[in-house]
């Protein structure tokens, strides 16, 4: 009697333990249902939210190509024959008349050359002709033309002969003019130095000797720039890296499969 009750114990037991288990693998199978579930619900949701970035994006640039083109062709023109029209007054006008007319012809000359500058800016026709390299080149021209910042460019392997594609070079070619722009703007820097590197990968190194920032605060200010930057670099699927702190100048590492289409 006594070992059939041990026996009665025995088996309740292993039953409970059997349940026990049973419950504990349905319940980590439905966990690992629901945890699945959530990862494809947040990969959605992020493809989501990449296509829509694709969309405004794409909708900024065909806008700024088209204001590009306007100010290039009907307000660049326009100024143009203004100008042709002021030199055949010069020999109609009394001589004193003709220094003013001169200084009027200098202001419309620098207004043609501010004029193609927007325009070039706003819509960057070298990139699918030279390639992402020249282009950024001609801009750090531009800019130390102007006096305000000295800027260094720097190349490892054959990067002017690299082809992007259009996207990915504009992208990029952004993100490196609001660098820029944002350092001249912000950081009360003398110097800038832009490295390209291509190896398995093309590296880029963007480096100025301003007074930095606290990253993570400027991240719960929203700071647009910063954000527009991101999430370029996140459109083209470009791996980066920010290292900045106050009084330690800015510096991103970018790093960008070149072969993905």
């Amino acid at each position: 009697m006594v070992d059939n009750v041990y026996l009665l114990i025995f088996y309740g037991v292993v039953l409970l333990l059997v349940l026990v288990a049973s419950f504990l693998l349905f319940y980590i199978r439905n966990q690992s249902v629901v945890w699945k579930q959530k990862r494809q619900l947040q990969e959605t949701q992020l493809a989501q939210q990449k296509e829509l970035l694709n969309a405004v994006i794409d909708s900024q640039e065909m806008e700024r190509k088209r204001i590009g083109q306007d100010l290039h062709d009907e307000i660049g023109g326009t100024l143009s024959a203004i100008k042709l029209m002021l030199n055949a007054l010069k020999r109609q006008i009394p001589v004193e008349h003709v220094e003013t007319l001169t200084d009027a012809k200098e202001l419309i000359d620098k207004m043609i050359v501010d004029v193609r500058h927007i325009s070039h800016d706003l819509s960057p026709p070298g990139l699918s002709v030279f390639g992402l390299f020249p282009t950024v080149d001609a801009f750090v021209t531009l800019i130390n033309n102007t006096g305000q910042i000295k800027i260094t460019m720097s190349q490892v392997g054959d990067v002017e002969a690299l082809r992007l594609p259009e996207k990915t070079a504009l992208a990029l070619f952004r993100v490196l003019t609001q660098l820029v722009d944002n350092t001249i703007k912000h950081a009360q820097a003398t110097a800038i130095s832009i490295s390209f590197q291509l190896a398995e990968k093309l590296s880029i190194s963007y480096q100025d000797n301003g007074t930095g920032f606290d990253l993570e605060v400027l991240s719960k200010r929203g700071g647009i720039g910063m954000q527009n930057i991101q999430s370029r670099l996140q459109m083209v699927n470009a791996e980066y890296q920010i290292n900045t702190a106050p009084g330690k100048g800015f510096n991103v590492e970018i790093e960008l499969d070149y072969d993905q289409k």
